[in-house]
């Protein structure tokens, strides 16, 4: 039988053990326990800030009326890690901004657009239907709701 008895081999991973500790100086071992104390609080930071959010978001009253440039703001402050709501957001102030100079003619103009638009695009789908699968108007009304708000 040959290599270390347990004597011996607990033996040697105490002399590496002592060699290491020997050899490991203070500055080391003060950056390894900053980093953790740096690690451990990045994790705890951001669930305190979570739960600080979720109640400024319970104290906002919904049913004042807010101009577009004060919702666009709010949302620009409590948002900035939802890209999505904020873009909704601007894009729902400048169709409002649009909409409020355009004339009656020019909105019944646009609805009629939008009329045309969406039957040519379920007639196409009614003529691909081996592509698209069978599909309603209503199911297309649907899906644009997702895209136009």
């Amino acid at each position: 039988m040959s290599g270390y008895t347990n004597s011996q081999t607990w033996e040697a991973w105490l002399d590496v053990y002592n060699v290491s500790w020997n050899n490991t100086s203070f500055i080391f071992l003060a950056s390894v326990a900053l980093s953790a104390a740096i690690i451990i609080v990045s994790w705890i930071l951001p669930f305190n800030s979570s739960i600080r959010n979720r109640k400024t978001k319970i104290k906002i009253k919904i049913d004042e009326p807010e101009d577009d440039e004060q919702e666009l703001q709010r949302l620009l402050d409590m948002a900035h890690h939802a890209p999505g709501d904020v873009k909704k957001a601007q894009r729902r102030a400048l169709e409002r901004n649009i909409e409020t100079h355009m004339s009656d003619e020019q909105r019944q103009a646009e609805r009629e657009a939008q009329s045309q638009q969406l039957a040519a695009i379920f007639k196409m789908m009614k003529e691909q239907e081996e592509k698209f699968g069978e599909t309603t108007i209503d199911e297309i009304k649907d899906q644009m709701k997702l895209y136009c708000g």
